[in-house]
C-alpha cells in the first residue's frame, strides 16, 4: 500500500475540517493504507478527534518561529519528513497550506493533492489564501473540492491550471438514525463561534421571533471560538438570554441532535457543512442560508428543510417561526426519504478517495 501523509495546520484543533479529515484518515487506515498525519502546530497527545492506532501523528511544533525563519524551517522539515518516510502521496488539508507544501515538494516527484474545505470565492480576508490556490492550480496534481459548484469557481478564477479538479463531497459517515417522534422544542446550531458561522445573524433572527415562541422554545449554540464573548454581549443586549444557551464544544454533540426539533445553519459561507449531513442523519428539519457552498446540494426545498436567501436575517427568522409553529410540517420533514443521501454514503466516498490516491 502507498505511504500517504495528510498535512494539517493544527492537529489539536476542533472544527468541521478536522472532523471530516479524521473520518477519511481513519477509513484509509482501516483499509490498510500507511497513513501519516503531519501538523504545523498542535500536540499529538491532545487530539480532539482520535485517529486509528496505526495512524502515525507528527507535529512540527513551529509555535515559536516567525517570518522567514518559520517558512524555511517548515519547508526543510516537510522535505525531510517525506524523504524519511518514503511518502508517495501528500494531501494538503486546506488550500492555504499550499504555501508550505508546494515549495517543499518541488522536484520530489511526490503526488500532491490539495483538499479545499471552503470554496474558491472565500479567502477570509487573507491574500495568501488566494495566492495559495493559484499555486495549487499550477503545481499540484489534483485539487479536491467539496461541491460541483466550487469546481466552476476554481475554473473561472484560475490564472493557469495544471491540476486536475475533482469533486468529492464530505461523507455521510453516520448511519441513519431512528426518527424521534417526541423531540424537545429545541433549535440547535453547531460549529466554531467565528464570523464564518454567522451565529451573530442567528441571534439577531432569534431576537425577531415573537416573544411567545421564544418562551416556548430554546436555541442551543454548540461550540466555542474566538467570537464567543462578542456573541454573549449581543445576546445580553438583545435581552434573549433566557431562551439561548451557549453549550460549548463537546464530544457528546450527537445527544443534542437526538432530542432537537430543528437544525439551523446561519453560515456566511461554507464548503460542504458536516453539520448538515449530521442533521439529515438524525432526520432534523433544517433552516439554512443558501450560502456558497453546500446547502443547496443537501436541502430539498420544502421537503427536508428550508433554504433562505443568504444573509437575510428577517427571512431566516420568518422561516424558523413558520417551522416552529407547524408540527405537521416538521413531522413530514422528519419522515422524508431523500435520494441524495445515497451518493454521500461513506463507502462510495472512500472509493472516490482511493481513486484520487492511486
Amino acid at each position: 500500500m502507498p505511504n500517504i501523509v495528510f498535512f494539517i495546520y493544527n492537529i489539536s484543533a476542533v472544527g468541521g475540517t478536522e472532523r471530516v479529515a479524521s473520518v477519511i484518515i481513519n477509513e484509509l487506515a482501516k483499509r490498510n493504507y500507511n497513513v501519516h498525519v503531519l501538523g504545523l502546530y498542535g500536540d499529538p497527545d491532545k487530539i480532539f478527534f482520535p485517529f486509528e492506532p496505526n495512524v502515525k501523528v507528527t507535529s512540527l511544533h513551529i509555535e515559536d518561529l516567525k517570518g522567514v525563519r518559520k517558512i524555511l524551517y517548515s519547508q526543510h522539515k516537510i522535505r525531510q519528513f517525506v524523504n524519511n518516510n518514503h511518502i508517495d502521496t501528500f494531501v494538503t488539508v486546506e488550500s492555504i497550506m499550499a504555501t508550505y507544501s508546494v515549495p517543499s515538494l518541488a522536484f520530489t516527484g511526490i503526488r500532491h493533492v490539495v483538499w479545499e474545505h471552503f470554496n474558491f470565492k472565500v479567502n477570509l480576508g487573507i491574500a495568501a489564501r488566494s495566492f495559495a490556490r493559484q499555486l495549487a492550480l499550477c503545481f499540484a496534481d489534483r485539487i479536491v473540492t467539496l461541491t460541483a459548484r466550487d469546481i466552476q469557481f476554481w475554473k473561472q478564477g484560475a490564472w493557469y491550471r495544471r491540476a486536475q479538479l475533482v469533486h468529492i463531497p464530505n461523507p455521510m459517515f453516520l448511519e441513519e438514525q431512528k426518527v424521534n417522534d417526541n423531540p424537545s422544542k429545541t433549535v440547535i446550531s453547531v460549529g466554531r463561534i467565528t464570523f464564518q458561522k454567522g451565529f451573530d445573524l442567528l441571534v439577531d433572527a432569534w431576537g425577531e421571533l415573537p416573544t411567545e415562541l421564544r418562551n416556548e422554545w430554546k436555541l442551543l449554540i454548540i461550540g466555542d471560538g474566538e467570537d464567543k464573548s462578542l456573541l454573549e454581549k449581543k445576546i445580553t443586549e438583545l435581552g434573549v438570554g433566557g431562551s439561548i444557551e451557549l453549550v460549548g464544544a463537546t464530544k457528546a454533540v450527537f445527544a443534542y441532535f437526538e432530542t432537537a426539533s430543528i437544525y439551523c445553519l446561519s453560515s456566511r459561507f461554507e464548503g460542504l457543512p458536516m453539520v448538515l449531513l449530521e442533521a439529515l442523519a438524525f432526520h432534523l428539519p433544517i433552516v439554512a442560508f443558501d450560502c456558497d457552498t453546500g446547502p443547496e446540494e443537501l436541502i430539498e426545498q420544502g421537503q427536508n428543510g428550508i433554504l433562505v436567501e443568504a444573509g437575510n436575517v428577517s427571512k431566516l427568522s420568518q422561516s424558523l417561526a413558520g417551522l416552529m409553529n407547524d408540527d405537521a410540517l416538521r413531522g413530514r420533514m422528519r419522515n422524508y426519504k431523500s435520494q441524495r443521501l445515497h451518493t454521500l454514503e461513506l463507502g462510495g466516498i472512500m472509493e472516490q478517495w482511493s481513486s484520487v490516491l492511486k
